[in-house]
């Protein structure tokens, strides 16, 4: 299990950072749990901060249902209707009380097509607890939509609570600790990315390379249901196996079709997992059987040859991938507020912004309100040259 996924919070209380937001939200909750309607809550701020996490925080803590809502299920006003117009009526198997979440409704203004003012409709006349994420709440698209909301900004997670946070995560793993200071420092305030990379470059991992290895090997070499069933039994990390099968499919199968069905599997318990965190944990089962004996059984005939099986790529580049992303919507919004532009737009002046770092670089710093690893970013070169400037 990755381990952003095994030590989310499991309440408000456990969550770093934004104490006083946390504070606010607890108090909504509760006025809802009383009986008391509120208005629904825009959760802005960066990547990696934990926007998301309340809802799933409030779940366990207050035994709520969750209906998760992305960008991808509010595309348009007849998908809107269908899904808030279901959300609206359902409750957990239960009787739990639901909430809903909508999930990076900011990223819904990029194809606007009539989806805002739908959801705009739907906060005013709906009667369950919600709460809507952003990283841009003053887009001016979003303008309806903050009209019917309260509005709470979270910011970024300082260095010390992030390394208080992995130190604790490391213990408990049996993790090297060394590199924590490193990760805290290079984190930009994303809590979400220091965890990824203290699972993709803690040394505890890469010395689990040999009995990963062997696992592998035992489900793709398997010839029976039976084999492949005792290659998955016992303690299975099924997301970490998930993806050495996923980058090894085409190392160990040759045959085109045994490749095809092989993927086949793989996105169906893809499909599963999609739906677990939205509905139902029973699923789990499927997902680990189709990624492993479902892969397993797929060839035709078992391939007796030796095979080198690869270390994921995603776990290397995991953590390079996050802080890059992490950083451009950082860098976007910053100079989006200088130039009166959107945060995708206002990358396309980076290189502008570059030329004038070089022959300005306090002022440019100054002027656009960059971190030291912004700056380094756009600069092409390294936070200590940054420093030593």
């Amino acid at each position: 299990m990755l381990l952003t996924e095994k030590y989310k919070p499991k309440k408000l209380d456990d969550m770093i950072g934004n104490e006083e937001v946390l504070s606010k939200v607890k108090k909504w909750i509760l006025n809802w749990i009383n009986g008391e309607h509120k208005k629904p809550l825009l959760v802005y701020g960066p990547p990696g901060i934990g926007k998301t996490s309340i809802a799933y925080a409030i779940k366990e803590e207050f035994d709520f249902g969750v209906i998760e809502l992305s960008a991808s299920d509010l595309r348009d006003k007849k998908r809107i209707n269908k899904v808030l117009g279901g959300a609206t009526l359902s409750n957990s198997l239960f009787g739990n009380m639901m909430l809903i979440l909508v999930d990076d409704v900011d990223i819904t203004t990029k194809n606007d097509r009539g989806a805002i003012p739908e959801i705009s409709r739907f906060l005013k006349s709906n009667e369950k607890p919600i709460i809507l994420t952003a990283i841009d709440a003053w887009d001016k698209k979003l303008a309806p939509i903050r009209n019917e909301c309260e509005l709470l900004q979270m910011k970024r997670i300082n260095k010390s609570s992030i390394a208080k946070l992995l130190t604790k995560i490391a213990k408990l793993e049996k993790l090297d600790e060394e590199i924590i200071t490193e990760i805290a420092e290079n984190s930009n305030g994303d809590v979400r990315s220091a965890i990824n990379d203290l699972h993709a470059k803690h040394k505890s991992m890469r010395d689990r390379k040999i009995d990963i290895f062997q696992q592998i090997r035992d489900i793709f070499k398997a010839e029976n249901f039976q084999d492949a069933k005792k290659a998955v039994s016992g303690e299975l990390d099924y997301e970490i196996v998930k993806l050495w099968i996923d980058e090894n499919i085409p190392n160990e199968y040759t045959d085109k079709e045994d490749i095809a069905h092989a993927y086949h599997y793989l996105s169906r318990a893809d499909i599963f997992e999609g739906r677990i965190r939205k509905s139902y944990w029973g699923y789990l089962k499927y997902v680990i059987d189709l990624s492993t004996i479902g892969v397993s059984l797929a060839k035709k005939e078992k391939y007796r040859s030796f095979t080198k099986y690869n270390f994921p790529k995603y776990l290397k580049e995991m953590s390079q991938t996050i802080q890059r992303r992490a950083l451009l919507k950082s860098i976007g919004l910053k100079v989006g507020k200088v130039t009166h532009t959107n945060r995708k737009e206002a990358l396309s002046y980076i290189e502008i912004i570059k030329e004038l770092g070089k022959k300005k670089h306090e002022e440019t710093q100054n002027l656009y309100k960059f971190e030291d690893s912004e700056l380094a970013f756009v600069m092409e070169t390294s936070v200590d040259r940054i420093k030593k400037k």
